[in-house]
């Protein structure tokens, strides 16, 4: 029996991971801080992994085929684990992120354009971009195999941010949605083909010390993804665009999207043979039925602008 340790696994896409892998009949442990509840089936480790005595403690007896990486946020902690689990594990996969791509006016975005530090993203981006680059140094160092996914934006059931669910609870409300002017185009990833990638990168040498971009197949501006979650809810959806440089806000003051485009090329990923189960309809449908029917679309609480337009 194969054995896997999920960095995170209480929250949406690690809860999703550790799931899967349960059904797949793996052992999986799952390290956080204890904050929010875990799965039933999992080994419970609890430790802040900011603190190497903490995690020297609770992973000494603990040897693992896989490390899937979600809560890493550092450099420091993916330095950490590593240096905790030496010699016990034998592929390490990270979650990094696609802001770590600090010119995206070059888009759609392959793994080899430019990634470091960039305004846009802040610190998340910059610490994201470190944490891989230490990923890579430590598996020199370390001997182990690595695969980074960088994902763009993952959506589906379990969703911890309100970001489809920002659309399903105005149009099922019949309020406006409003979308920033520059409608930027950026690209979405159901939660399960990200596991399905994770699960088809485990000792796949295809995969081996490789960083893939990880998404949907399809590119769509706000104002056609607004119109897409009103198809999958048989509504019709009134949309409003806002002008922030004329009213002189920002698109976060209300929006939970920045103004600025985020899509990629996946054909690396696909070149393995990999191919998403999900097209973006297919997983708002799926979403939105779940969210539906447990009551999980509620009255949005509007903001400022909402109230005033």
């Amino acid at each position: 029996m194969k054995k896997i340790l999920i960095m995170g696994g209480n929250q949406f896409v690690g809860k999703e991971i550790a799931k899967n892998f349960l059904e797949k009949d793996y052992t999986v442990y799952v390290l956080n801080r204890g904050t929010r509840k875990n799965i039933k089936g999992v080994f419970f480790l609890k430790a802040d992994r900011d603190n190497f005595i903490e995690m020297e403690n609770i992973l000494k007896d603990i040897e693992v085929d896989i490390i899937v990486d979600i809560s890493a946020y550092t450099e420091e902690q993916v330095d950490i684990l590593h240096k905790v689990m030496k010699n016990r594990f034998k592929q390490y996969i990270l979650i990094s992120s696609a802001s770590v791509y600090n010119n995206i006016e070059c888009t759609p975005v392959n793994e080899e354009c430019q990634t470091g530090e960039n305004l846009i993203w802040g610190d998340y981006a910059k610490n994201k971009y470190l944490a891989e680059k230490k990923t890579i140094e430590n598996s020199n160092l370390y001997n182990f195999k690595y695969t980074i996914f960088r994902p763009f934006y993952i959506y589906g059931i379990g969703n911890n941010l309100d970001r489809e669910n920002y659309f399903f609870s105005r149009i099922k409300y019949n309020l406006p949605v409003f979308i920033p002017s520059k409608n930027n185009i950026i690209q979405f990833g159901y939660i399960e083909d990200l596991v399905l990638a994770i699960e088809s990168s485990i000792e796949n040498s295809d995969f081996y010390n490789q960083i893939f971009n990880i998404s949907g197949d399809e590119y769509v501006t706000m104002g056609e993804f607004a119109e897409i979650c009103g198809k999958v809810m048989a509504k019709k959806v009134a949309i409003k665009y806002i002008n922030t440089e004329k009213n002189k806000i920002k698109a976060r003051d209300w929006f939970p999207f920045r103004e600025v485009n985020l899509f990629g090329d996946i054909s690396k990923l696909e070149n393995t043979g990999f191919r998403n189960v999900f097209s973006l309809v297919q997983g708002l449908e799926k979403t939105y039925k779940y969210n539906d029917e447990n009551d999980l679309i509620t009255k949005p609480i509007l903001n400022k602008l909402e109230i005033e337009n």
